[in-house]
């Protein structure tokens, strides 16, 4: 899973990039290309699984964060074509979260409701091009030939160009079956699913009205001071616990951020669990048992036969696999069963 943190120049999108994973990138100093480094999920149950079996190693699940070039607002001028080409790196991630400057920092005052609309029209202006390209070269093959290989296709084009000539982004837009299909490829921006993390000084909030800003551009909201979460980061586990517990905050907002980004991706995390190795894994809501072993192994997969399951919180108040089985609490579950959010899960199968 990768998330693409975007945003303009100056919001704190580096500070907060090196907070999730533990990098150390200069801040402040522009660039062309991206920052990329694998953050790992964290999970109070998987520490209290690794609590209750004591494995030789313990494996959270990981997401990749890409830190894209922030850019200067100004759709259409020199600002907006290297929002585009800066952009353009969003294609090939799975959500992006717009980092947003609520503080003054040394910059001017801040203007959080203008950045969130002004990176909405970047990017349908982004998309709107690549759909204009599309039904020009449609177009000229229609031209050419007399017709268009699909004939679907002209049409559903039209219509993605009336959404984003309407400032409206393509995730809005219901599209049926085939529609998706003759999309997919395109990796459009405004289908991904999109993250506002209103970055504020420390002490501060952000009002009402930014908030709903916020909610309008975003399928999740996330508030943190970036600077105080790279300043955790760094800290020892004793340390970091004493410093929260002085702010009286419960844990870092990097965690709320990261299930923020499962929310937006609609994803959740299952569990392996023995004196080896515990660890967490990453499906989607929905997935199969079937599907959930294929993340663990291919062979899983193919060789499936059925998976013992405990709720995580059944296997929590008993204590231990051991006295899960005592107590009925482990099910055999087909091929058919939907995994839950924290199953522990063993496969059984053969190949």
């Amino acid at each position: 899973m990768q998330i693409g943190i975007i945003g303009m120049k100056f919001t704190g999108k580096t500070t907060l990039f090196n907070a999730i994973t533990g990098a150390q990138q200069p801040t402040g100093q522009g660039g062309v290309e991206p920052h990329r480094a694998v953050g790992k999920i964290p999970d109070p149950r998987l520490d209290k699984l690794t609590e209750m079996f004591n494995p030789k190693r313990t494996v959270h699940a990981a997401v990749e964060w890409v830190d894209i070039p922030g850019f200067e607002g100004g759709a259409g001028a020199d600002g907006g074509r290297e929002a585009t080409r800066f952009l353009e790196h969003g294609r090939k991630v799975d959500a992006l979260a717009q980092v947003v400057r609520c503080f003054d920092g040394g910059y001017g005052a801040p203007d959080p409701v203008g950045e969130l609309e002004a990176m909405a029209l970047e990017l349908i202006l982004t998309d709107l091009q690549v759909v204009e390209n599309r039904l020009e070269r449609l177009a000229k093959d229609k031209a050419r030939m007399g017709k268009v290989a699909n004939p679907l296709e002209p049409p559903c084009f039209e219509r993605l160009k009336e959404q984003l000539e309407n400032n409206r982004p393509l995730r809005e837009l219901e599209l049926n079956p085939d529609e998706q299909k003759l999309v997919s490829g395109f990796a459009f921006l405004t289908l991904k699913p999109m993250m506002a993390v209103l970055n504020h000084a420390e002490g501060e909030e952000p009002g009402p009205e930014v908030l709903a800003a916020a909610g309008d551009a975003a399928s999740e909201v996330v508030s943190l001071c970036a600077s105080v979460e790279e300043e955790l980061a760094q800290l020892d586990p004793e340390e970091a616990a004493e410093f929260l517990a002085d702010l009286g905050i419960a844990e870092p907002a990097v965690a709320a951020m990261i299930r923020a980004a499962y929310g937006a991706l609609d994803l959740q995390s299952f569990f392996t669990v023995g004196p080896d190795e515990c660890r967490a894994w990453t499906v989607r809501k929905g997935a199969t048992a079937p599907e959930a072993a294929g993340v663990i192994h291919s062979d899983l997969q193919r060789g499936f036969i059925r998976a013992e399951v405990t709720a995580y919180d059944d296997l929590v108040a008993a204590g231990s696999l051991a006295a899960a089985k005592a107590s009925n609490k482990v099910r055999l579950e087909g091929k058919a069963y939907q995994v839950q959010d924290g199953d522990v899960i063993e496969i059984r199968f053969s190949v």
